[in-house]
């Protein structure tokens, strides 16, 4: 095990009212045969509906926490935190924090709680509204790894669902490869489920600068994954992604979409510079496919930007939707024009 830590992964799943849900994450960790012992630090970030009592109702019927075993449940300033072994999965350890105030709306870091579990070789994440959906997921993974030394994050495919309903959505590859960072880069942070993601934990020492400016943290560890070793992908669908869905990760983003959108160019103009634009249409195509076109629609870019970006893009986008935009655009500047104009006429007299 790393560094003398018991546990040779540690996942992590941070979960707000997920109520309906979180039933299927637990589970999917459960299920989980491994010849190794792994731990799951579950944060729930004082949820206001009943994530809390679903997930207590669990631990207490499946684990052991008893402290002959090495378990136990105590009361901390911050919330409080149970640490049971399962009572038939031997290598199962649920490691659960009840936050009493919200961190997210305070942009606050969990991470400080989770330091007695911080030391494992592997981290592997699943938020608590995705699931795992086989048993042998994180063996797979990990076992890549292992004989794989210079990989440095491992993913598979991924079901969505949205409305009860499965599609086969994001990277399809028919068979084992290597993700290059110009792919992982065009196809954006939802290419790869979070739940997919299996890396060393090393990855994230020293993080970049664009990393931590980021508002969200998949995508940037994915392009990290390239960067640092690299990322190899498993054919087989092992969990699934919800998607859309009330109180969703997708919702929430939606919510803020135009900050976000900003917030994204940002960092990854700087990946940019970082890289001596080694990944400059990459990132202009994918600036362009998900946030240009939108924001010029919005008339929160100029013409100039967005110009400039789509001349940068490769030439995957049509001269038609970039004609299309610019005319729109046009259009949409002189309505506003002339409802100022009116709109001062009318003030004037």
């Amino acid at each position: 095990m790393a560094n003398g830590s018991p546990f040779l992964v540690r996942t992590f799943c941070a979960t707000y009212n997920h109520e309906s849900y979180i039933t299927d994450a637990i589970q999917g960790f459960v299920m989980q045969e491994t010849s190794f012992p792994v731990v799951y630090t579950i944060v729930d970030d004082a949820s206001t509906d009943k994530t809390a009592e679903v997930l207590r109702r669990f631990v207490n019927e499946h684990f052991d926490v008893d402290s002959n075993s090495g378990g136990y449940d105590k009361d901390t300033d911050y919330g409080h935190v149970t640490f049971a072994q399962h009572k038939t999965n031997k290598n199962c350890y649920f490691a659960v924090i009840y936050l009493k105030e919200n961190h997210y709306s305070q942009k606050k870091s969990k991470a400080p709680y989770l330091t007695e579990w911080m030391d494992t070789k592997y981290v592997a994440m699943c938020e608590g509204d995705d699931y795992w959906t086989y048993p042998l997921k994180l063996q797979k993974q990990v076992d890549f790894l292992e004989k794989h030394l210079d990989y440095s994050m491992c993913t598979h495919a991924a079901l969505w669902e949205s409305d009860g309903e499965l599609y086969n959505r994001g990277c399809q590859h028919e068979e084992e490869c290597a993700l290059s960072t110009d792919e992982v880069i065009k196809c954006g942070g939802l290419y790869l489920a979070t739940a997919s993601l299996v890396y060393r934990k090393e990855l994230v020492n020293d993080s970049p600068e664009w990393k931590e400016l980021s508002d969200v943290g998949d995508f940037p560890l994915q392009i990290l994954g390239t960067l640092r070793g690299g990322l190899w992908f498993l054919p087989a669908p092992m969990c699934v992604y919800r998607f859309m869905h009330a109180g969703s990760w997708t919702v929430m983003i939606s919510d803020r979409f135009i900050e976000h959108a900003f917030t994204e160019i940002k960092w990854l103009r700087l990946l940019d510079k970082d890289t001596d634009k080694k990944y400059h249409k990459a990132i202009q195509t994918h600036l362009f496919s998900k946030f240009i076109r939108f924001l010029f629609r919005e008339n929160k870019i100029s013409t100039s930007q967005y110009v400039i970006t789509y001349l940068e893009a490769e030439k995957q986008i049509s001269v038609y939707h970039f004609l299309k935009d610019i005319l729109r655009h046009f259009l949409i500047s002189i309505k506003i024009g002339f409802n100022k104009a009116v709109k001062k006429n009318q003030q004037s007299e």
